[in-house]
């Protein structure tokens, strides 16, 4: 009787723990939906839970990613990546309600913060390359992925990828969102030159902005429209808007407005109405603002020949510009400064607090921290040369195997043959007499010929083993379920994943051990990817077998051939690379 007891009352027990569980889960739920429209009050909501009163490691790690969440949300800038790597780790390891995708793109928000742009772009594509990442989840990270490239002045890939988050807001009637990411393409335009093109999509933004009935966007994009009318010189269109907008945009706006008024009345000749909107930028708490009006000043009392008042204005911008440049220190060299500055500080704290000391304790003290520091330094030199020396190698196999890929190359065997077709002329057109400068010409002749003898024969083993390839049973079997099954139906299996590499493996020995041994690791699908442009299946098959987008897959070969050249290409260059070794 007493051991039935005890066993009810642990059934009882369970059962309560397990509601509790459920019940904190629904309210981490509540503040996550809450964040999407009030960031301030979820941020205050996540505040009064305490961390360790939750039940369970799904919604504890659940926790730290909507303190993260919301924060960002709330525009609370991140300082450090130790909560995210925790929090990454976690869901790696446990997929607890489709939130990896949503951890790993919180991984490129915190990154992003810190100013390491390829580590913030790295988890970006991760929650892409995630077959369960949300529509919303994914356009937002399109658009984070636009805004970095955008910041970096890489605007060859900072337009698709906003044309990607403007279709994915579009097609889940994000439409707010969307026409953010068309103002963000329309600066681009902007920025490039293509005034008459920004021109179209601020008029397309506004009157789409009417409909939805967006005021805050709608102001916003006729002064981005004053300003390019500005720029255009047509400075009476740029009067007559930016006019219109002085009582109606609101106070975050109003330093973007001082800046377009005191450049407008700069060129038009207007010296008070230029002075008292060049006082507010100077009083605003945007440095790159204050630097304008410092700079707008400045050129004015140039052009007034008073060189007296332009002189404090120019030592002000160049003070300012001083200031400027050493915020956009890249975040690295910033944390390793504030380290040393905090170890100088605690060396002086402790020089004060043993001043008390006896001599002897001093000396010892002091033996002990040049000691430290002398074995500090000994690490981190022998630390940094190891380091070097592994870098140096990574980059001589790189090299070596895109060496080997060009002389492979179609265009390599052309330009052998041409030069080959000159030699010939040259040999011809020397006196029989010169038999020196014939003999080596004839050896260059004959080393073309056998570099182009040793590419015909790659190239003749490479298309046996395609052939090979393409009449093995299983991969005919494979392309007809290409053409048959319907799409969004899984054509190809982890098991049958593992026959592909095999075979690949079998027909291209040297392969897939050479792509493992690249200067970094490909993830599966980026493998997976690799072996596949190997074995010359098309970009629209290698989407299809991989559940992935045409795009996705055209974004991932050229991360691949940026990870290894550190130069911007297409994805043709890494197929090339691909199909070269």
């Amino acid at each position: 009787m007493r051991d039935i007891v005890i066993v009810i009352l642990s059934i009882l027990l369970l059962s309560a723990c397990g509601n509790r569980e459920q019940v904190q889960f629904e309210k981490l739920q509540l503040i996550d939906s809450i964040a999407e429209v009030n960031a301030d009050s979820a941020v205050t909501m996540i505040k009064t839970i305490n961390r360790d009163t939750l039940s369970g490691d799904n919604n504890k790690y659940y926790y730290d990613l909507l303190k993260i969440r919301t924060n960002d949300k709330a525009y609370i800038a991140h300082t450090s990546d130790s909560a995210i790597l925790s929090i990454i780790n976690y869901f790696e390891n446990n997929d607890f309600n489709n939130l990896l995708p949503v951890a790993y793109y919180y991984g490129g928000r915190v990154y992003s913060d810190l100013g390491d742009a390829p580590q913030a772009l790295e988890y970006f594509h991760k929650a892409l390359d995630c077959e369960n990442i949300n529509p919303l989840t994914q356009a937002v990270t399109y658009s984070q992925i636009a805004g970095i490239y955008n910041r970096q002045n890489i605007y060859e890939l900072a337009i698709p990828a906003y044309k990607k988050a403007i279709e994915l807001n579009s097609k889940n009637n994000n439409h707010v969102n969307a026409l953010y990411n068309i103002h963000n393409l329309s600066g681009i335009y902007s920025k490039q030159g293509l005034k008459d093109s920004a021109l179209v999509l601020y008029n397309q933004i506004i009157r789409q902005a009417e409909e939805l009935g967006h005021t805050k966007l709608i102001y916003s994009t006729k002064l981005n429209i004053a300003e390019l009318y500005l720029f255009k010189s047509d400075y009476k269109q740029a009067l007559k808007i930016s006019n219109s907008l002085k009582c109606v945009l609101p106070k975050e706006d109003s330093t973007k407005i001082a800046n377009t008024f005191a450049h407008l009345y700069y060129r038009l000749n207007n010296t008070d109405s230029t002075i008292f909107f060049c006082n507010k930028l100077i009083k605003s708490k945007n440095l790159n603002a204050q630097l304008n009006g410092y700079n707008i000043l400045a050129n004015l009392y140039i052009n007034q020949n008073n060189l007296t008042k332009a002189t404090p204005f120019i030592i002000e911008s160049q003070l300012l510009s001083d200031s400027i440049r050493k915020l956009n220190t890249p975040y690295e060299i910033r944390q390793l400064s504030s380290i040393y500055n905090y170890q100088i500080r605690e060396r002086e704290n402790n020089k004060l607090k043993q001043e008390a000391h006896e001599n002897e304790i001093k000396i010892i003290s002091l033996c002990c921290s040049i000691v430290f520091l002398l074995i500090i330094t000994l690490f981190i030199i022998y630390i940094t040369r190891k380091r070097k020396r592994i870098i140096k190698l990574k980059l001589q196999n790189v090299e070596m195997l895109l060496k080997q890929s060009n002389e492979f190359s179609e265009n390599t065997i052309a330009e052998n043959k041409e030069k080959i077709s000159l030699l010939e002329c040259q040999i011809e057109s020397i006196s029989s007499e010169n038999t020196s400068l014939i003999q080596e010409l004839e050896q260059q002749k004959k080393l073309l010929e056998l570099n182009n003898e040793k590419a015909n024969i790659f190239k003749i083993q490479k298309d046996s083993a395609i052939i090979a390839f393409n009449n093995d049973t299983f991969i005919i079997d494979l392309h007809n379920r290409l053409k048959n099954y319907p799409e969004g139906k899984n054509v190809i299996s982890e098991k049958e994943w593992n026959i592909v590499s095999e075979k690949t493996s079998t027909l291209f020995p040297t392969f897939i051990n050479t792509i493992r041994e690249l200067p970094f690791k490909l993830s599966l699908y980026e493998f997976r990817v690799s072996i596949l442009i190997k074995t010359k299946f098309t970009p629209k098959e290698i989407a299809r077998l991989t559940n992935h987008s045409e795009s996705s897959v055209s974004l991932t070969r050229a991360r691949l051939y940026k990870k290894l050249t550190n130069d911007n290409g297409r994805a043709s260059d890494w197929d090339n690379f691909i199909n070269g070794i």
